[in-house]
């Protein structure tokens, strides 16, 4: 398909159910279909702020740097206690680039004060529920870059255990399900196929 998608739509009503800490708007909307049809749909969607996400990697510890918090989703979803194993991530704060977020994530949540940045991907979280687009990098550490205890932000209820693992434990703990995190997954992934990255 050549043609932009976004002329085969159009939003017919707008309506806001609620808005707190997320907001969830439900859209009214019609489509015409690649065949000539055309239908009207309602889709309840999640709008989100952008995210940024950073794979650690201390080259003294010759570990990835993790943090483990609690998901209140997760607890929900699955049979264990809610804590999930994640890269240092958070929102995009009001007019702060994604790359000012990455660093300021890894400050408050692994203590790393962190420059260099290479940018690996930026995804779409969840297409079919929400807006959320997640800028994924990674950085390279070492022990003079912690200069800070991390473990989140008190004033954000922030409780982050701070955990490390080897990069063959690491990639291990994607096929044994110990680490489910979509755009942890991704970083690690990435690892893995980019490993001179992070040997050299």
């Amino acid at each position: 398909m050549s043609e932009k998608t976004s002329d085969r739509v159009t939003i017919l009503e707008t309506t806001q159910i609620y808005s707190g800490w997320t907001t969830l708007n439900a859209y009214r909307f019609s489509y015409l279909k690649a065949d000539g049809g055309t239908y009207e749909l309602t889709w309840e969607v999640c709008i989100r702020p952008e995210a940024a996400a950073v794979l650690v990697f201390d080259r003294d510890l010759g570990k990835f740097v993790f943090v483990r918090q609690f998901r209140i989703p997760v607890y929900l979803s699955t049979e264990g206690a809610g804590f999930l194993l994640e890269v240092a991530a958070g929102l995009i704060d009001k007019g702060e680039v994604p790359v000012e977020a990455a660093r300021r994530e890894v400050m408050e949540e692994t203590g790393y004060r962190v420059d260099d940045l290479r940018h690996v991907v930026t995804t779409i979280t969840a297409p079919g529920v929400m807006t959320e687009h997640i800028h994924c990098y990674v950085a390279i550490v070492d022990s003079s870059m912690r200069v800070a205890e991390g473990g989140g932000l008190d004033d954000e209820n922030e409780d982050l255990e701070i955990v490390t693992f080897g990069f063959d434990e690491a990639i291990a703990m994607i096929e044994s399900g110990e680490i489910t995190d979509a755009k942890t997954v991704i970083l690690l992934q990435w690892a893995q196929l980019n490993r001179s990255f992070f040997e050299g």
